[in-house]
């Protein structure tokens, strides 16, 4: 009979200790969930998450044009290499390609590849419709 006193005292301690242990933890993640919800702290949140968001894309907008002047780099030279294999007598300048922005407006380049532009198509407005 001692024996079952004994287990039966434990089990009672321990199921209220458990049970006291289980509500201040309960207690305790509401009261910071409520913290974490009040107006100001969520302002704050909200401030935080756009000042990264601002600051990454900043990031991501300068990979973004480096990424596309380095494809339109390669383009460019591939196109060149298309017209050199058609026979064309144009060839880039030495080095890299330059931007045709910064070519002086009666240069050979800027002539050639005014040559090589294809007509306008004739639009209705063209045609007086």
């Amino acid at each position: 009979m001692p024996k079952r006193t004994f287990w039966l005292v434990t089990g009672a301690a321990i199921g209220a200790g458990s049970s006291l242990w289980a509500e201040r933890k309960v207690r305790r993640t509401v009261r910071v969930a409520t913290r974490r919800l009040q107006p100001d702290a969520l302002v704050v949140e909200m401030g935080r998450t756009a000042r990264q968001a601002a600051g990454n894309a900043g990031g991501r907008v300068r990979d973004a044009m480096s990424s596309g002047r380095d494809e339109m780099q390669r383009r460019e030279e591939e196109l060149w290499a298309e017209l050199a294999a058609q026979g064309e007598a144009v060839s880039p300048p030495a080095g890299e390609a330059p931007d045709s922005l910064s070519e002086p407006a009666g240069s050979t380049r800027t002539r050639t590849l005014a040559r090589l532009k294809r007509p306008p198509a004739e639009s209705a407005s063209y045609l007086g419709k």
